[in-house]
């Protein structure tokens, strides 16, 4: 779910408040390095990825768990978030304007995009590349558009400016906690959103799963076992472990084989769009050739920031030379799809 244009700015500036409390908070508390989702702390995925990688092998044998909360940002308890908001504001009431910025979230008012696609009037504009708004709360009202909201005392919806700091405050208990009994075992914790992993001896894995199910529970949240993977990372008995993207194992590091997948299906996708608009044009006889210096830019390494440098970047975090090779394929079939458009 999606705020509008205004109320988007005002969200930005109470997510920007909150995020600077919160970091403050996990400085405090040791968590700065535990909690590395929608934080600015100057690192990609690889970076995290790697610094398991790394405290795995140098404690190795030892187990890695992964976890992935159910349902995260549908299930948080509105009262839970209450508190945790009151006790980081070092305040008895909410203030007024954080009240109200609370209260838009949790009891959100939404429209159905696909209410909107079906209208007559709104479905063209939302294929329109007008910058003009969609509609109006009031025009959409009487064209008959339903207005839902949450009806349930938990929830909040995943795409608003400050929901990600929202859900990082939600957990902060959370993260206390594990962080503390980690550092007992000589464990790591860390959490990404939704993801946690937890890297420990064998002996201490019953005992941080239990904890860590315990203060799950208490947060109204759900762990299922069938999405827990559960590695022994051991160079005698090389197992993989899937974090952030990368399959991670004491063989050595790659990209997951499904994000390549997914890449090469919307390069596919994209170099397919492009051929076609150009092939009308040359019909049309407004081109010559079909202009491919585009996808150039975002499936080669002659770009800037795209996946072909994200890789490159990742093999030099991971020293690992099979990521490299993994992203010469994609760049191979990309090379050879794109001078398909020209022959």
């Amino acid at each position: 779910m999606y705020a509008s244009h205004r109320d988007a700015c005002i969200l930005s500036k109470y997510a920007s408040d909150l995020t600077s409390r919160l970091n403050t908070f996990y400085e405090a508390e040791g968590l700065a390095d535990c909690v590395i989702a929608y934080r600015k702390l100057g690192k990609g995925n690889y970076h995290f990825s790697f610094d398991a990688y790394r405290f795995a092998c140098a404690n190795q044998p030892c187990i890695v768990l992964c976890f992935d909360i159910t349902e995260f940002f549908n299930n948080l308890k509105h009262d839970l978030l209450k508190e945790r908001l009151k006790r980081l504001l070092g305040v008895q009431e909410l203030p007024e304007d954080w009240y109200k910025t609370f209260r838009y979230v949790t009891h959100h008012t939404s429209v159905s995009l696909q209410d909107l696609k079906n209208n007559p009037i709104f479905g063209p504009r939302l294929k329109s590349r007008s910058l003009a708004p969609i509609t109006t709360v009031a025009e959409a009202k009487k064209a008959g558009i339903i207005f839902g909201t949450n009806p349930n005392a938990y929830g909040i919806p995943q795409g608003t400016p400050i929901s990600s700091a929202l859900s990082n405050l939600y957990m902060m208990d959370v993260d206390k906690t594990m962080q503390s009994a980690c550092i007992s075992q000589r464990a790591m914790y860390q959490r990404y959103s939704d993801d946690i992993i937890i890297i420990c001896p064998l002996s201490a894995e019953d005992g941080l799963k239990m904890k860590l199910m315990e203060a799950i529970e208490v947060h109204g949240l759900e762990i299922k076992d069938e999405k827990t993977e559960r590695s022994v990372f051991d160079t005698a008995n090389p197992t993989t472990f899937q974090y952030l993207g990368f399959n991670v194992s004491p063989a050595g590091s790659c990209i997951r084989p499904s994000s390549l997948a997914k890449r090469w299906r919307r390069m596919r996708r994209a170099i397919d769009q492009i051929g076609e608009i150009g092939a009308n044009a040359i019909a049309e006889g407004s081109a010559t050739r079909i202009f491919t210096k585009g996808l150039r830019r975002r499936f080669s390494p002659i770009g800037g920031r795209n996946f072909s440098s994200y890789a490159r970047r990742s093999a030099e975090v991971f020293g690992d030379r099979n990521i490299v090779r993994q992203v010469l394929r994609l760049e191979r079939k990309a090379d050879e799809a794109i001078r398909e458009l020209n022959k």
